[in-house]
């Protein structure tokens, strides 16, 4: 059966609401196969807004999706943080973990810098060791040879 953009439409946005009925339960109710409803749903997944996280599941928002939401939810207080929540398909949770992993990040970023820091300096450390072993090495030879030339054509100093 050929359905109507407008019906897709009115399926993927009864699908996405907050608390509505699932994919198996829409597939029962309207006879249409479940892989259908998820490829409308993919289809027309930004619909209402324009945004790019709207109507999506938290676990498929992109990190850029997952930073404009706490920026967003940063602003916002109270009952529109609330209603905003809900518009977006979001608890409250979701916002607490992407900030806990967005700080996650900032310090392992940190710590790579730290590290990489580090890395260079250990390098550099080495360079300088080797330098001077062979600086010592060479000193050592010239130590050894002047002992032996003293030894075989005697001490001129004394």
């Amino acid at each position: 059966m050929i359905y109507t953009e407008n019906f897709k439409k009115t399926m993927v946005q009864k699908m996405l609401i907050p608390g509505g009925p699932g994919v198996t339960r829409l597939s029962r109710e309207i006879g249409v196969n479940k892989q259908t409803l998820y490829n409308w749903r993919d289809k027309f997944h930004d619909i209402g807004t324009g945004s790019a996280y709207t109507h999506r599941s938290p676990r498929q928002w992109t990190e850029e999706d997952k930073y404009e939401a706490l920026l967003e939810a940063a602003r916002l207080t109270g009952e529109d943080l609330g209603k905003w929540l809900r518009e977006k398909g979001l608890r409250s949770e979701h916002i607490e973990k992407w900030r806990h992993d967005m700080k996650k990040n900032l310090n392992q970023q940190k710590k790579n810098t730290e590290l990489k820091e580090a890395k260079k300096r250990i390098k550099e450390l080495e360079r300088e060791l080797r330098r001077k072993d062979k600086a010592l090495a060479e000193m050592t030879a010239l130590v050894v040879l002047k002992k032996k030339v003293a030894a075989l054509w005697g001490d001129e100093e004394s």
